[in-house]
C-alpha cells in the first residue's frame, strides 16, 4: 500500500498569495504532479498525472534533486538547460557588467556595447570576446571504378553513387549514395567535373550537370551542348557554382546527357596508372 500525503501552503508575500502542492519531497506550483524537486508549470496546462508532452513543458521550470534547472525541459543535462524541443522562444539573454575580469571570475560572461557590441568571457584576468570558430565542412571525393560500370541512361537525370571519399572534415557525406547534408545553413561551393567514354555525337544534342537539393529542386544546371554529327567525340563536363542551403538540406550532383540513346558509361577506372582514371571528381566547400 502506498500513501501520500499532500500540504497546501498558503503564504502571503508582499500582499500576495504564493501556491504551493507538496508532495513527499517535491514541491509544485500550479501543478499537483510535479516532475522534480521543484516544478513550476508556467501555463497551468499540465496534466494531474502522466508526463506532461513536449508543449506542456515548454512553459515550465525545474529543479531537478542533483541541482539543475529545467527552464522549457523537464530533464536538464546541465546546470542551467534552456533547450526546449518547442524552439519556439529558446533565446537567453545576458546582460552588462562593470566588473573587472578578475572580480567577476573565470567562465563569466557578459556582453559589451564596445564597437558595435560583442559577446565576451572572463579568463580570471583579462576579458575575452568569444568567437565561434566550427569546423568548415570540406568533402572531397572521385569515382574509382571499373571502366563502363556507371552508366547514365538516356534523358533521365541519374545521381552518381559509390563515390572514393578523399576527405569529409565535417563527416557530412555519404559516399554510397552520393549525398551531403549541410551541417549549417549558408553557401556551399561545389565542383563536379565528369567524363563519357567516347561515342558518335548526334547534331544539337547535350549533357548537364545537375545540382539536386531534397531529392526534387534543382538549383544548378550547366549545359554541355554539341553541334558536330556524328563525330567521335570525348563527352565531358564540369560544374562550379555557389549553392544556397538550410541545415539539413540534402545536395546531390546528376547528370542528365542526351547524346546518346541509350545508356552511356563515365570514363573510370581504378587502376591509377590507367588513362581513364581520374576523370570524375567532386568537390564542396563551405564558404
Amino acid at each position: 500500500m502506498k500513501i501520500f500525503i499532500r500540504l497546501i501552503r498558503v503564504t502571503a508575500v508582499s500582499g500576495c498569495l504564493i501556491f504551493s502542492n507538496v508532495r513527499g519531497q517535491s514541491v509544485g506550483i500550479n501543478t499537483i504532479n510535479p516532475q522534480a524537486s521543484f516544478h513550476v508549470d508556467g501555463s497551468k496546462d499540465n496534466p494531474n498525472s502522466g508526463t506532461p508532452t513536449s508543449a506542456q513543458a515548454a512553459n515550465d521550470v525545474v529543479f531537478t534533486s542533483s541541482g539543475q534547472i529545467g527552464v522549457g525541459t523537464l530533464t536538464p543535462a546541465v546546470k542551467i538547460d534552456a533547450r526546449s524541443t518547442v524552439n519556439t522562444d529558446n533565446a537567453i539573454a545576458i546582460g552588462k557588467t562593470t566588473q573587472t575580469a578578475s572580480d567577476a571570475g573565470e567562465g563569466a560572461v557578459r556582453y559589451s556595447s564596445f564597437n558595435g557590441g560583442k559577446m565576451q568571457y572572463s579568463d580570471g584576468t583579462v576579458w575575452q570576446e568569444l568567437i565561434s570558430t566550427p569546423t568548415k565542412s570540406v568533402v572531397v571525393a572521385n569515382l574509382q571504378v571499373a571502366n563502363f560500370t556507371v552508366r547514365i541512361p538516356y534523358q533521365t537525370a541519374t545521381g552518381i553513387q559509390s563515390w572514393n571519399e578523399i576527405s569529409d572534415s565535417a563527416n557530412s557525406f555519404n559516399s554510397s549514395a552520393g549525398t551531403f547534408t549541410a551541417p549549417r545553413t549558408g553557401v556551399y561551393l561545389v565542383s563536379f567535373t565528369y567524363d563519357f567514354v567516347r561515342v558518335a555525337l548526334a547534331s544539337g544534342y547535350f549533357s548537364e550537370a545537375r545540382y539536386v537539393v531534397n531529392g526534387n529542386n534543382t538549383v544548378k544546371k550547366c549545359i554541355k551542348s554539341y553541334s558536330n554529327t556524328s563525330r567521335q567525340a570525348q563527352i565531358a563536363g564540369s560544374c562550379l557554382a555557389g549553392v544556397a542551403l538550410n541545415k539539413g538540406d540534402v545536395l546531390q550532383p546528376q547528370i542528365y546527357q542526351s547524346v546518346y540513346n541509350g545508356d552511356l558509361s563515365l570514363r573510370t577506372d581504378n587502376t591509377t596508372s590507367s588513362p581513364d582514371y581520374g576523370f570524375i571528381n567532386l568537390s564542396i566547400v563551405e564558404q
